[in-house]
């Protein structure tokens, strides 16, 4: 199996580097504390979850930080998930509900919320795409077959293709708001009741006719065939497939009414990544391909939540406490970096936090979230036993 991470790196002083940080505990960003002389050294505690999965307890008294670690190798009998907490939106769980939902072996926090029980960026989870967002989302990625996974700020299409004349349909949005005239949009089962077809519009129904496939050279595929095509005062309903719609009395509207009962679609998302079925947004990057990127330096210490890549593949998803005095004080934006820079990632995207910031592992809240208790999320990155059962 290759490497997640395609980047090549000078792998012996990286193994190096990854023994430091467990005898001497994280190296210092800007910004962040340095221990006093004489300090004692971190207490580290590695438990083996499964094969490929590690967790990892690191405990700094003296300051006090208390950091939490899943180490993941999935080129071992393990899958990377993102999930929403629901079956569609609105969503929101508790963490350790998720994860036993899923059956999962261990899983953190995910995307921040955006109040209404949705993502605040795009996100995708077995191959279906949640919605659309503005630009510039920054995002994390992990191609089905587990060997590759992408960070950056990508951009997001969406199309519809009538396989029978070769005519693409390009969408404005997916399952965000009813269309402006001019606008083609189009609405899944995971939008729920939050994100339903519109009234007053003219739309047309595609039921599937296999599950999401990986697209050449980049994105999914899915195929349907059209069911119905009419304009309505009434919300056309998705009955287990989606719906696509438009603004009456347009051109948009013209063309979609004359799409034909058993015509073959087909619909394409892609992040402009190769082979991605699962996708998770956060914000800010804090490494890419080894180097800094900028990050908030007036940003207070806070309970924080991260993902990370090393340069030979593994998966770091870190957890650390803050707001508990006399427990552990929080992270900066900044030691948040240095203490995944210290595990070996090269690249790195900074999750929800705050009372959000929560680790489960074999079905154990591992952590102690700021809140005194586990805080309704929108989504999670789980650890699941094999293969995805969803894909």
């Amino acid at each position: 199996m290759k490497p997640v991470h395609p980047t090549i790196r000078l792998l012996v002083h990286l193994a190096a580097a990854a023994l430091l940080v467990l005898a001497i505990g994280p190296a210092q960003d800007a910004g962040a504390a340095r221990s006093a002389p004489g300090a004692r050294a971190p207490i580290v505690k590695t438990r083996k979850i499964a094969p490929g999965l590690k967790y990892i307890r690191i405990v700094q008294r003296q300051l006090p930080l208390r950091t939490f670690v899943l180490k993941v190798d999935l080129s071992k009998a393990i899958t990377l998930d993102t999930t929403i907490a629901d079956e569609s939106l609105p969503s929101r769980r508790q963490l350790s509900r998720i994860v036993r939902n899923h059956g999962a072996l261990a899983g953190v926090n995910g995307d921040p919320g955006e109040g209404l029980g949705n993502t605040v960026h795009p996100f995708a989870q077995d191959g279906d795409l949640l919605h659309t967002a503005g630009p510039d989302a920054e995002m994390f990625a992990v191609s089905k077959d587990e060997s590759s996974t992408f960070l950056g700020n990508p951009t997001l299409k969406v199309n519809v293709t009538d396989l029978s004349s070769g005519r693409v349909f390009t969408l404005d949005r997916w399952n965000r708001r009813a269309p402006e005239p001019g606008e083609i949009v189009g609405f899944s089962p995971l939008g729920g009741t939050l994100a339903s077809p519109p009234s007053f519009s003219c739309s047309v129904r595609l039921l599937p006719q296999g599950a999401p496939q990986v697209a050449s050279p980049d994105g999914v595929d899915r195929d349907y065939v059209v069911d119905v095509a009419t304009c309505s005062e009434s919300p056309l309903d998705r009955s287990g497939g989606v719906v696509i719609s438009t603004a009456p009395g347009t051109d948009e509207a013209e063309m979609l009414l004359a799409l034909s009962p058993g015509t073959p679609m087909r619909l394409h998302w892609t992040l402009g990544w190769p082979g991605v079925f699962d996708a998770v947004g956060g914000d800010p990057i804090l490494l890419l391909d080894g180097a800094q990127t900028p990050v908030c330096v007036s940003c207070a210490r806070q309970p924080r939540t991260a993902i990370g890549v090393t340069a030979t593949g593994q998966i770091l998803l870190v957890v650390i406490d803050g707001r508990r005095p006399g427990w552990s004080r929080g992270a900066t934006l900044g030691e948040l970096r240095a203490t995944l820079r210290d595990l070996g990632a090269v690249d790195a995207l900074n999750l929800d936090g705050g009372g959000s910031s929560e680790m489960v592992v074999n079905g154990e809240v591992v952590n102690r979230p700021s809140d005194g208790r586990e805080r309704r999320i929108t989504n999670a990155v789980l650890i699941l036993p094999g293969a995805d059962p969803g894909e």
